[in-house]
């Protein structure tokens, strides 16, 4: 259903390009399930009116989460919102026989929950010319005793996991307050960043990026075949695992004193993560002959912005994915963790905010040559090298820095997260419950 603002719908027009950095090639929306338990607050702070009216209240701010993608005789596209032509967000809520006590005996399983309807089905995310999908979907489920289920789904072309979460957050900070307190004003987090990175659009150096590539001679269907390799999904081997804070800090302990770092270098616990992630899925895959043996390619989602010196937060969250080749040794090898965890972290730090804007200015150029000659979609014809299921490649972004739960509605802040990635070879860090 279709949120009715009344006189809450937002009065000024907002628009963002979406075009000028690399968030428009990830194509899907991104789902999450936040579980809360039951308890006396649940029943008072998340009944359905309450969350209805917080949740108008929230979006009178965010302007943009009624927005459709717009796209220009040029081809370059924008997230635009207009007053008299919204597109706004749906929300559902149901009851449902299934407890909040069975799902966590489940371990709050995505497929559990996804078994009995908690989800909704996800939409493509894709850009096209007819495309009016909502940014946003929510669906609220009343458990049989008493806990409450929160999905929600954003289109990923336009906002990233921070933001989102961010919203999400700032809605149950609106429904945890008396009416006399609403906020009415976006949350600084949400502030969309003014600064473009689109620099010189006529600027088209030498050589793209290895981490980006395109084909304007393919159909983006046969592209997407090509790229993917010919077995089912469910033949990937995925490791689905929790890992507690405490053993991640003996994880990145063990590189420290393995002696491999030189002088002045360090490693983060992302680098560490990633490097275990990646021997653990690659060792699974070669094991289960999905992937013959040899090296691999190992890489880490990268915010852009931080080298490049943009300001921090806003909307988009533009990324790329920093790759490193790992040999054989370093991937099967358990004892090679430090070594790789080493290497992830160096090729992190060398890509220096003159590489990235290269690499943007490049895209842009490439993008624009390819629209002024015809090429139909132009924007399905980008894709990050490292996401092609054909080759070795495993990479992992982590996204434990993200709100997940800030979102306390006034009964407290959710048990469990879940989440899952559509990319089999793309493992996504989810944080789990503050202790």
């Amino acid at each position: 259903m279709r949120i009715d603002m009344g006189n809450m719908l937002p009065k000024e027009p907002a628009s963002r390009r979406i075009t000028g950095d690399t968030q428009f090639m990830f194509q899907f929306y991104k789902p999450c399930i936040q579980f809360y338990a039951p308890g006396s607050q649940t029943g008072v702070f998340m009944r359905r009116e309450r969350l209805q009216s917080s949740l108008v209240v929230a979006l009178h701010a965010c302007p943009l989460l009624f927005g459709k993608f717009s796209i220009g005789p040029d081809s370059s596209i924008h997230l635009v919102y207009s007053p008299e032509t919204p597109n706004p967000p749906t929300v559902e809520f149901q009851n449902l026989p299934i407890t909040y006590a069975q799902l966590k005996a489940g371990g709050f399983a995505y497929s559990l929950a996804k078994q009995h309807g908690i989800d909704m089905d996800i939409p493509d995310g894709a850009i096209t010319r007819a495309f009016d999908k909502p940014m946003l979907m929510i669906k609220v489920s009343y458990l049989a005793d008493g806990g409450v289920a929160v999905f929600n789904m954003s289109n990923h072309v336009a906002f990233d996991g921070n933001a989102i979460f961010s919203f999400i957050a700032h809605w149950a900070r609106c429904n945890s307050r008396p009416q006399s307190q609403l906020m009415t004003s976006l949350p600084p987090e949400l502030e969309s960043y003014e600064t473009s990175m689109v620099t010189n659009t006529e600027n088209e150096p030498a050589q793209g990026p290895v981490e980006i590539s395109v084909d304007a001679s393919t159909a983006p269907r046969e592209l997407i075949m090509q790229t993917t390799k010919s077995v089912a999904p469910e033949d990937i081997c995925a490791c689905i695992f929790e890992i507690s804070t405490a053993d991640v800090a003996r994880l990145k302990q063990h590189v420290v004193d393995s002696g491999v770092l030189k002088q002045g270098e360090w490693v983060s616990s992302n680098s560490v993560l990633t490097a275990f992630i990646a021997q653990c899925v690659a060792r699974a895959n070669t094991d289960g002959q999905v992937y013959d043996i040899g090296d691999w390619t190992v890489f880490q989602s990268l915010d852009m912005r931080r080298p490049m010196g943009l300001p921090l937060g806003g909307l988009g969250s533009p990324i790329i994915l920093a790759e490193y080749q790992a040999s054989i040794s370093e991937i099967m090898d358990p004892e090679k963790l430090p070594e790789l965890a080493r290497h992830v972290r160096k090729t992190v730090d060398g890509y220096s905010g003159e590489y990235l804007q290269n690499a943007m200015d490049w895209m842009n150029s490439t993008y624009g040559r390819m629209a002024k000659s015809g090429v139909a979609e132009p924007w399905r014809h980008f894709w990050f090298t490292a996401l092609n299921t054909n080759r070795r490649a495993v990479g992992v972004s982590c996204m434990n820095q993200i709100p997940i739960y800030e979102a306390d509605f006034g009964a407290g802040r959710p048990a469990m997260a879940r989440s899952f990635n559509p990319r089999p070879n793309y493992v996504i860090v989810f944080p789990g419950p503050p202790l």
